[in-house]
């Protein structure tokens, strides 16, 4: 039979792209999770991982496997729930999406404090960019999301509720005597063809 542990750990191999992010989330070391995954291959008597270089990535099986085993968990999750429902304690899976700045210092705190009050809540983080959180929640990949963009530009709807945790000012560095640094508040749009050093070719913050 299938452990629906081993198969958690694919299914965020597949959300988080490497074993050493999968390790972190796990609180496990790179090892004992390429160890499982490797039992788990073994149970299904298929490939579902294959390497290129230093990096694993999932097979076409593997990839079909992933996303199975995310609706099995949910639902094995939502039994569980049900079961614990008579008792007043949360119980169930929770998936939460979070861009990789705040992983550490947002998610990973809160995560940590919930677990110690609420011990039968199992928490999956998701590394999402803020352009990749939103079409999550809205499609059912997160439950929760940790993200950072501009809510005047997309109507959140009365199906979610929007939590302000904090304001984060975006701080435009050039060198002394660029003309931007006549004003203390500049319009971004008005240095577009400059030369940039900035996020990763068509990230949300280089699309700004």
């Amino acid at each position: 039979m299938l452990n629906p542990w081993r198969l958690r750990l694919l299914s965020q191999l597949d959300a988080l792209g490497t074993v050493r992010a999968v390790a972190q989330a796990a609180n496990l070391s790179p090892s004992s999770v390429s160890q499982q995954l490797a039992v788990l291959e073994a149970e299904t008597r298929t490939q579902l991982i294959e390497r290129t270089g230093r990096r694993v990535r999932l097979t076409p099986a593997g990839l079909i496997l992933a996303r199975r085993a995310r609706a099995i968990i949910d639902h094995m999750g939502t039994v569980e729930a049900e079961l614990r429902g008579f008792s007043a304690e949360p119980a169930g899976l929770v998936r939460l999406g979070s861009f990789q700045s705040a992983i550490h210092t947002m998610a990973v705190p809160a995560v940590t404090r919930l677990a110690r009050a609420h011990p039968h809540l199992d928490v999956e983080l998701l590394q999402l960019e803020p352009h990749e959180s939103m079409p999550a929640l809205r499609g059912g990949d997160a439950d929760l999301i940790i993200t950072t963009t501009d809510f005047d530009e997309l109507p959140l709807g009365p199906d979610l509720d929007l939590v302000p945790l904090a304001t984060d000012p975006i701080l435009l560095v050039v060198p002394p005597g660029h003309p931007a640094t006549e004003d203390e508040v500049v319009d971004l749009a008005a240095y577009a063809d400059e030369p940039w050093s900035f996020d990763m070719p068509q990230s949300y913050m280089a699309n700004l």
